[in-house]
């Protein structure tokens, strides 16, 4: 039996990685998360190669499956002639619920320069535009910048994952009427998104695994897995004085104002 479920039986992973996990480790990963009550699952890619890993993943398990496909700031330099054709043909795979992760990065020297991670993300934004999908934006340590960006670009939709921004950044967001993630970060007791968790308003929240990163409390520094985002759902409502079910609730109908998901 699942650890608790919503009214409607069903929550939603709204970011992970799976793209790497061989067949076996998907089929578990799926069955462990429908047992914990997360019965859909975004399946997110990083490049134009694991959003077609990601397409083929999402058709084997389609009723638990959906994609996001985009190019991340990490993997702009090596994009590659024709990716936007490329992206625009993922873009209308029926799995496909939304373009992500895409955004910027100055946090990571790993990272390509901004000057080369910029024009991949703006042209992804006209992308989403265009296909009319939500964009998943990846914005560390370039929150508001990000989201300006966004906004000054059309974009309606946007979901800012893994958020670790600051109150200003966020209330920037929020103002923009964009969405804010909530990963496995929230039950770390020294993060401080604990203290500003109260100023999310329950429409705007989405919450996520980052899979294979960021496992919450009690699974810290071990490789995440959808199954575990119901740490995440429960130190949330802990977190927000709420009941477990309404939260739970409450995400399924965002998620399907965003991605347009019905559980």
């Amino acid at each position: 039996m699942p650890l608790f479920l919503g009214d409607r039986g069903r929550m939603t992973d709204t970011h992970a990685h799976l793209y790497d996990c061989d067949g076996a480790t998907l089929r578990t990963f799926v069955g462990d998360a429908a047992a914990a009550g997360v019965g859909t699952v975004i399946n997110t890619a990083v490049s134009i190669n694991t959003a077609r890993a990601v397409i083929n993943q999402c058709r084997l398990f389609p009723q638990n499956l959906r994609a996001a496909v985009g190019i991340s700031p990490f993997d702009t330099a090596e994009a590659g002639e024709g990716w936007e054709e490329d992206l625009r043909g993922l873009l209308a795979d029926p799995v496909t619920a939304a373009l992500g992760e895409i955004g910027l990065d100055c946090t990571n020297p790993r990272y390509p320069a901004l000057d080369v991670q910029m024009p991949v993300f703006v042209k992804q934004l006209e992308i989403a535009v265009d296909a009319g999908l939500p964009a998943v934006i990846h914005s560390r340590g370039m929150e508001k910048r990000t989201a300006e960006i966004c906004h000054r670009h059309g974009v309606k939709k946007a979901v800012f994952h893994c958020f670790t921004g600051d109150r200003e950044a966020l209330e920037y967001i929020l103002g923009c009427g964009y969405y804010v993630s909530l990963s496995g970060i929230i039950t770390y007791k020294n993060s401080h998104l604990r203290e500003i968790i109260a100023d999310i308003p329950l429409e705007r929240l989405l919450v996520e695994t980052d899979t294979p990163y960021l496992s919450p409390v009690p699974h810290r520094g071990k490789p995440n897995q959808p199954a575990y985002l119901i740490n995440t759902v429960k130190e949330t409502a802990r977190l927000l004085g709420i009941d477990e079910r309404a939260l739970a609730d409450r995400l399924d109908d965002n998620v399907g104002a965003v991605f347009g998901i019905m559980n």
